[in-house]
């Protein structure tokens, strides 16, 4: 029952990661960096990208490091979500249903939808040459 739920769960904020799929938003970094496309609805929004660092900070950093490079405490074992190129529904696919092949716990559990678009709005902020948040239809 929990896994259905969370497949339905994961389902509708595919959806609704869809509907707003058609504006692709930058998101301002460093002046040396471009902006980076999204599909995620709350790119570039100061207060999301705000509270997304602090979640980020608070679930993700054990294993990700502080800097989304994947190196933490323990050595590096997780993915340098800097470089994230998969488009921003399977990030939240991922980030909803855990990777059992990486060692990934699901998270849909503990976060709602927000939260994850506004992890995601951080990260974009780290984004480094080769990453894609846009998703390809």
């Amino acid at each position: 029952m929990r896994t259905l739920l969370r497949s339905l769960w994961a389902s509708t904020l595919v959806i609704t990661i869809v509907l707003f799929a058609g504006a692709t938003v930058p998101v301002i970094r460093a002046a040396t960096q471009g902006p980076v496309a999204s599909s995620n609805p709350l790119s570039g929004d100061p207060e999301a990208i705000e509270k997304g660092r602090k979640l980020f900070n608070t679930w993700c950093t054990q294993c990700h490091g502080p800097k989304a490079d994947g190196v933490s405490r323990f050595g590096k074992y997780a993915a340098d979500l800097r470089k994230f190129s998969k488009g921003f529904s399977q990030f939240a696919g991922i980030v909803v249903e855990g990777r059992t092949d990486r060692m990934m716990p699901p998270w849909g559990d503990v976060l709602d939808g927000e939260q994850i678009m506004q992890i995601g709005a951080y990260l974009e902020t780290l984004a480094i040459e080769g990453a894609n948040w846009k998703d390809r239809y």
